[in-house]
């Protein structure tokens, strides 16, 4: 008999998460599982990436809307609304599981939810001792109360796993599981086109414009990299709040014209696989699944030493460095300078991405929901 499974999150918006809950729906054993998808916001561009034999069940169509964000705005108010909305859905049926893909607004709704299933399942994505989500969408002793109650938790990084220890109290089984990286979907995506010759050395930074990702760090760094004199250019890719202030800081500090800020783009990959180096800049992270599929196209990677990306760099591939604009870019440096060091970073990328196997890490993941 089937497993049946209930997953909550929050949209299908363009991020890490979204793009590992996409892989995950589209490779889980359908002889093994049921699967029913609850979004609170039936958005979001992999909202294509979902299968189609799965059930989708949408509380709202998008966050916007003057009425919708007034009703977003009251604590009470919005909790009852996605709660009637999700037993109108639900129709009173029972699950074997409920999982909560990520922490905040998917987490309280599978807390109002939990009754409709024996075992609740959960997923932590990100360092919760740093950064949780605001108390607006989730107060601190809901958080702590959900956690104390369910049977797994699964962690994306064994940082991210103990950085919950310091700070949440639970007799919930807890579990690392890493992020699944398809290397031979990635590959093909990225296609064969090389680096045109002649062309400066070429950094990469993939992630939303959000605060949490700290991308200014990376125009400050080059900055520095143009006064000491550094031919290169950096292709920022992504979208968010962010995006008008960092364009403004790179037209401020002379580099707009060695920044190109490409906006979302849904398939990343050939610009990854033709960097010269992938940079990441975060102040949080929990697993840094971008660091992953650049590892996995043969790209070297700088990264600032957050939880996760250290896991993943432990077997090479990559520098970590400090947070701020002058160790990114002494890192950066270190590689344009030196080609050789380059070569042997690019040397052990297939090593550390080997970590992540798609098929060893979805065996696992059916075991996690079954157990």
């Amino acid at each position: 008999m089937k497993t049946k499974i209930l997953i909550i999150h929050n949209s299908m918006d363009g991020g890490g998460a979204e793009r590992v809950l996409a892989s995950i729906l589209n490779r889980l054993d359908r002889k093994r599982f049921s699967i029913t998808l609850m979004l609170i916001y039936g958005s979001g561009v992999f909202m294509r990436e979902i299968p189609d034999d799965i059930e989708t069940l949408c509380l709202y169509k998008s966050p916007y809307g003057l009425p919708h964000r007034l009703l977003t705005h009251f604590r009470g108010p919005r909790n009852r609304s996605r709660l009637r909305r999700a037993e109108r859905l639900l129709a009173g049926r029972r699950f074997d599981a409920i999982i909560s893909f990520m922490e905040g607004p998917a987490v309280k709704l599978h807390q109002m939810l939990s009754h409709h299933a024996e075992r609740n399942l959960s997923w932590v994505h990100t360092d919760l001792e740093k950064y949780r989500w605001y108390d607006f969408w989730l107060r601190l002793d809901e958080e702590r109360d959900f956690y104390r109650s369910v049977r797994k938790i699964a962690f994306v990084s064994e940082d991210a796993r103990r950085a919950f220890l310091r700070a949440y109290d639970t007799p919930a089984k807890l579990e690392v599981i890493y992020n699944p990286v398809d290397t031979t979907a990635i590959r093909a995506q990225a296609g064969e086109d090389s680096k045109p010759d002649g062309s400066p050395f070429t950094i990469v930074h993939v992630g939303r414009l959000v605060a949490p990702k700290r991308q200014e760090r990376l125009i400050q760094a080059a900055r520095i990299l143009k006064d000491r004199g550094c031919r290169f250019h950096m292709d920022i890719v992504g979208q968010g709040p962010k995006e008008k202030e960092l364009k403004a800081l790179a037209a401020e500090l002379g580099v707009e014209d060695l920044i190109t800020f490409t906006g979302f783009m849904t398939n990343p990959f050939p610009l990854i696989r033709r960097a010269d180096v992938f940079c990441l800049t975060s102040e949080s992270e929990g697993f840094g699944m971008v660091v992953a599929e650049a590892l996995s196209l043969d790209t070297p990677v700088v990264s600032t030493a957050v939880t996760g990306v250290k896991e993943i760099l432990s077997h090479g591939g990559g520098l970590l460095t400090g947070d701020t604009p002058e160790e990114i870019a002494d890192a950066l440096e270190s590689l344009i300078r030196n080609p050789e060091r380059l070569t042997q970073l690019r040397e052990q990328t297939d090593a550390s991405a080997a970590q992540f196997g798609i098929e060893a890490v979805m065996e696992q993941i059916a075991r996690f929901i079954e157990d």
